[in-house]
């Protein structure tokens, strides 16, 4: 039994097994916290010597009283022995989001999925009246963007999905009322030169009334800084406001990229930036990837290293990937912020 989380540590199940929900996001429902992200087990990327040709096994689904203990609950969606599905698992599946809509009473998840590259995505979204109970609906394009990692949120009587259109800017679109499809109005931005300024990995939560979104910086499993945008209108303006981790000594998220905010429904101030530690095995000596990809990506950057020299950083092995929650601390103006903390509980908040 746990007592307390523990970031950045093996983190296993009711089975004694490790807890594949990445990439992953939590829902309160039911009288429970539910935990579900992308199945990694036995994903072993390169680590074996040779690349590993499944991306993915489901979407797996976990149930908590207490946030520290996870109950292995099946799937909230099983993989596909279908070729033309989009979770057939050598299919890239990322990400998944789950949402409900009080109209329709229908849990509503999303995932970003591609047949091919990260180059030809798309949002496949599933729908059920139960988390275990999801059925798959469409596949859709965001035309006139391409579909990159992302969030949905809710705004009084309206839904949204805030995404990356990739290597250039962020995206929020409209849902239509069901929130199976997008409809028509959308704004965009945050829009930067190049990796590793290009945002990804959108993360939404309110505070007091105002709305904030954490995101990644695009150097796909290599850790870098997470910063931090002040949302004054969704359609509106958008101000950055900075590295959104403190004492970050590395500059890369305390080797960490987060995939979304829960905010705890019983404590008043208890917001968790839920996140991967994709590579475990990173050497102590890490130079700043956001300067190493600036040096790839621009002119303008110094050349560190090149993509080879990157690459023997790590054995990327996801099935091993560790998960880092952190609590979102708040500063007198409000902007929230990331501190490290080796241990920390729930019960330390009102």
């Amino acid at each position: 039994m746990y007592d307390c989380f523990r970031p950045g540590k093996i983190w296993l199940d009711n089975n004694g097994k490790r807890i594949q929900a990445h990439g992953g996001s939590i829902l309160f429902a039911e009288n429970k916290f539910w935990w579900y992200g992308e199945n990694k087990e036995g994903i072993t990327g390169t680590a074996t010597g040779e690349p590993c040709k499944f991306w993915h096994h489901g979407v797996k689904l976990y149930s908590s009283t207490d946030l520290y203990n996870w109950v292995d609950e099946g799937f909230a969606f099983c993989e596909s022995d279908d070729v033309n599905n989009p979770f057939y698992p050598t299919h890239i599946m990322d990400r998944p989001h789950i949402i409900y809509n009080d109209k329709t009473k229908q849990f509503v998840m999303w995932s970003k999925t591609s047949f091919g590259d990260f180059g030809s995505c798309t949002f496949t979204v599933c729908a059920g009246d139960s988390l275990k109970n999801l059925k798959l609906i469409h596949s859709i394009s965001p035309t006139p963007h391409n579909a990159g990692d992302f969030d949905l949120f809710k705004d009084g009587d309206k839904a949204y999905v805030v995404f990356e259109n990739p290597h250039t800017e962020i995206v929020c679109r409209e849902l239509t009322d069901d929130y199976l499809n997008v409809a028509d109005n959308y704004s965009c931005h945050l829009e930067e030169e190049c990796p590793p300024f290009v945002r990804e990995a959108p993360a939404y939560f309110v505070h007091k009334g105002v709305k904030y979104l954490f995101t990644s910086g695009t150097t796909g499993y290599y850790p870098n800084a997470t910063r931090v945008a002040r949302i004054d209108e969704i359609h509106g303006k958008w101000t950055d406001l900075g590295n959104a981790c403190v004492n970050d000594f590395n500059n890369n998220s305390f080797h960490a990229q987060f995939s979304s905010v829960f905010k705890h429904p019983f404590k008043k101030d208890l917001y968790i930036a839920v996140g991967d530690r994709w590579l475990t095995d990173l050497p102590i000596d890490l130079p700043d990837i956001n300067k190493v990809f600036y040096g790839m990506f621009s002119e303008k950057g110094e050349k560190i290293m090149d993509h080879k020299e990157l690459k023997s950083l790590s054995d990327e092995n996801t099935s091993e990937a560790n998960y880092v929650f952190l609590p979102v601390k708040f500063k007198e103006d409000g902007t929230p912020y990331l501190e490290w903390c080796r241990s920390w509980k729930t019960e330390d908040f009102e």
